[in-house]
């Protein structure tokens, strides 16, 4: 499980001066608590038996 606190948050936003006001920080927290959550199921993906894929159409041929 992800373990950002408010104070993560806040120091994180202050890095990038995105404002930050009240409790924000504390929702913020949760919800990327949450997403990380949600993306820790592709670490049990095999990853290294799948060939690379181009991100851009125009390298497909």
């Amino acid at each position: 499980m992800a373990d950002l606190a408010p104070e993560d948050v806040r120091r994180l936003a202050a890095s990038l001066s995105l404002p930050l006001t009240g409790d924000d920080a504390a929702e913020i927290a949760h919800r990327l608590n949450a997403f990380l959550d949600a993306l820790a199921a592709l670490d049990a993906l095999p990853l290294e038996r799948v060939e690379p894929w181009p991100t851009r159409p125009e390298e497909i041929a």
